[in-house]
């Protein structure tokens, strides 16, 4: 990497945090953050994380997570807040651009430059890099396998191999569909080396590219990433069988048993040309247009084997993840990173085609020129539209409406005798009341029902409007109706309060003036 390229490098990832960091509070958690919310303070709390093979994903999002609690200042997750949650899923995002150099040698210095620009400002990127998900951190650990594993395929340095091994035993331990991303790594490298070897040549090419102690290393590393976290560093061996346990859930939601299933198109019309009513419009087609570029040129070419096998790897990966009929729009971040590196290809390729400087610059201005509108795009993104529906990113997203809910209980815990020993019941069919236990955790008497309690009657009660439950009627109105709340599209929860607790609150409200 030359010193130009290094600048760009450079410009690249303060771009990305200037998109990435401001504003990280400005959209509620999502129900999905809210649980690894929970099970990150009861980490931080008590050391030990037990992994659940039926709901929730990998150790490595929670274990990456600790440093940034333990710098907030915050003493316990009660005084956690949102922003401080999602500086993992940021540094992970902007670490792929500091990976990058490890493709070097396979992309050239300007397709280099341009994978890191593309990276900073792609909106899918900037979105979930604000995301206290997994799936930033999957494709981080994604690019540290790919990175390693070339650099080992140039060196046959044993470090390259344990590096690669490293890579992927954090895969395995951020999200099960890795499996998918191994699956295509292994499906491309074979074909690849295939096409880039004579047939004659081909079976003395692989034993020579075989190296035992290498293999074993690259397995120990693996091996060692696993066991460490998923025994939550030998606190909870159950969880070793659990990370084999979760494919059978996870296999029945792949295979259709999912509120979450959409067409094969699902991700492709997000990134291409998304355009809700009455809303803007946003495309990422930039980048898919570059990318089909890049893999033509890829394909025709022998200039690199690299180039060669994150087309095919990319073709194959999007394939597999627009068959599988379970959908959510974080997953197309696997595939799209690799679409990323290509369109770095294509744009770096359309720049060289030209001959003439004065053609190099122009192109190279148009395509900056362009780019700028990603990064408008991400921004608003991000920030304007972060929790709209018109969003493509926007999946099952918390409404904001909801934080007013938490302030109102908030405050009735300020004017009650017994303050955040305040009785609190949520109650939704399916526990469909996330992310409310996040957000009303001060409360320490806080009560989660699926279905109507014989008792419903607590100083404050959170109720699902499916549930029809008329506390008020029921009660002869010793407890009121105050608000009604939207929690995600479609789903309203009804806030009944004691009337007695419900006049002390109001009297401490604002009084307008005449």
């Amino acid at each position: 990497m030359n010193r130009w390229s290094a600048m760009v490098v450079l410009l690249a990832i303060a771009g990305a945090l200037a998109l990435r960091v401001p504003g990280l509070a400005t959209r509620p958690l999502h129900n999905d953050e809210a649980v690894n919310a929970v099970k990150v303070s009861e980490l931080w709390k008590h050391g030990r994380y037990v992994y659940d093979p039926d709901e929730h994903h990998g150790p490595s999002l929670h274990y990456a997570t600790l440093p940034f609690l333990w710098v907030s200042g915050a003493r316990n997750s009660d005084e956690l807040d949102d922003a401080t949650l999602r500086l993992a899923p940021v540094a992970f995002g902007v670490g792929l651009i500091l990976l990058l150099p490890l493709f070097a040698e396979g992309l050239g210095r300007h397709a280099l430059a341009w994978a890191a620009v593309f990276t900073a400002v792609s909106p899918a990127m900037v979105f979930y890099s604000r995301y206290f998900i997994h799936e930033m951190l999957l494709v981080f650990f994604t690019a540290l396998t790919l990175g390693a594993g070339w650099r080992y395929a140039r060196t046959r340095s044993a470090r390259w191999a344990a590096g690669a091994g490293a890579g992927l035993g954090l895969m395995s331990t951020t999200k099960e569909t890795f499996v998918i991303t191994v699956a295509a790594m292994g499906l491309a490298g074979i074909v690849t080396a295939g096409w880039t070897t004579p047939k004659r040549d081909r079976f003395r090419s692989l034993l020579a590219l075989w190296n035992w102690r290498h293999a074993a290393l690259a397995s120990s590393a693996a091996f060692a990433v696993w066991l460490l976290l998923f025994s939550s560093f030998f606190h909870n061996f159950e969880g070793l069988l659990d990370s084999a346990r979760a494919y059978l859930p996870w296999l029945k939601r792949a295979g259709g048993s999912s509120p979450h299933i959409h067409p094969w198109s699902f991700y492709l019309e997000r990134l291409a040309w998304f355009h809700p009513a009455k809303g803007p419009f946003w495309s990422e087609g930039l980048i898919l247009v570059l990318a089909a570029l890049g893999a033509v040129e890829s394909l025709v070419s022998d200039k690199s084997s690299l180039r060669r096998f994150l087309t095919l790897y990319t073709i194959i990966l999007t394939a597999a993840y627009c068959a599988i009929s379970y959908k959510t729009p974080w997953c197309l971040l696997s595939f799209f990173h690799g679409m990323i590196l290509l369109a770095a290809v294509g744009a770096a390729s359309s720049v060289e085609f030209f001959r003439a400087r004065s053609k190099k610059i122009l192109v190279a201005t148009v395509l900056a020129a362009m780019t700028l509108q990603l990064s408008w795009q991400a921004w608003r993104a991000s920030v304007v539209y972060s929790a709209d529906r018109r969003n493509p990113y926007v999946y099952a997203q918390t409404a904001p409406d909801l934080l007013k809910l938490v302030q109102r209980t908030e405050g009735l815990a300020r004017v009650a005798p017994a303050g955040y020993e305040t009785v609190v019941k949520l109650i939704a069919p399916e526990s469909d009341y996330w992310p409310l236990p996040w957000y009303l955790r001060r409360f320490k008497h806080l009560g989660w029902y699926e279905k109507l309690p014989d008792d419903p009657y607590a100083p404050i009660v959170v109720v699902s409007s499916k549930l029809d439950a008329r506390l008020d009627e029921k009660s002869g109105r010793k407890w009121i109706l105050v608000g009604l709340t939207e929690l995600r599209p479609g789903k309203f929860f009804e806030s009944y309060v004691e009337i007695e607790l419900w006049k002390k609150y109001v009297e401490t409200l604002p009084r307008e003036r005449d």
